[in-house]
């Protein structure tokens, strides 16, 4: 199949399109397109999952399902950025039915495996914690919880911070054995570690104001 620049312009178009949820996007159009691009080896691993993740997390109809068969299609074997998009996808049963025990076990073979990135294994380590905190698909476990959101915030998932100054804040409602909480020290340290992100920011600033 040739590839010419108005083919892969539309591409560019479409996935422009997906990213703003713009409901004139044809989404069966857009992922026949992918699998083309993919056949002919233009589209990166890395830029396969990303476009599955956008599909998976798109409000536009279909797109969800869409995003689950881009990455049966590809094969998840084939890089782990397309593994933690499955496993994401099977822990919050979007674009599919859910499958929790085989989620959480691609999980945590990426967060072991040293080929992936540190932000995609701290991705997994945040996934993990969130299963463990709301009981997702396993009992809950607020130790586990607290210690892979801190393993996710090592690996630089910033993101992680938010939910860890939550705990430490009183917030879970519940807490690990041994812990006192509220700590509010050790929440605003959480929160610090999370940089720029808005959230931690807005709870960095409401704990300064009490």
């Amino acid at each position: 199949m040739s590839v010419d620049s108005s083919w892969l312009g539309q591409i560019e178009r479409e996935w422009a399109q997906l990213r703003q949820a713009d409901p004139a996007l044809d989404v069966e159009k857009f992922f026949r397109h992918i699998v083309s691009a993919n056949k002919v080896g233009f589209l990166s691993l890395e830029s396969l999952a990303a476009i599955a993740n956008g599909l998976l997390t798109s409000p536009l109809s279909g797109a969800p399902c869409l995003g689950r068969r881009l990455i049966e299609r590809v094969g998840p074997h084939r890089h782990p950025s397309l593994r933690v998009a499955l496993a994401l996808s099977l822990v919050t049963e979007t674009g599919g039915p859910a499958d929790y025990e085989t989620g959480h076990v691609i999980l945590g073979d990426v967060l072991k495996d040293d080929t992936a990135s540190e932000p995609l294994r701290g991705l997994a380590a945040a996934a993990l914690a969130d299963s463990a905190r709301l009981g997702r698909g396993m009992d809950a476990d607020l130790e586990m919880a607290k210690d892979m959101y801190a393993t996710a915030l090592e690996l630089g998932h910033r993101a992680a911070a938010y939910n860890l100054g939550l705990y430490w804040e009183g917030h879970w409602e519940r807490r690990a054995p041994g812990d006192v909480v509220p700590d509010r020290a050790k929440a605003a340290q959480a929160y610090k570690r999370g940089g720029s992100n808005a959230k931690c920011a807005a709870r960095l600033d409401a704990l300064r104001a009490c």
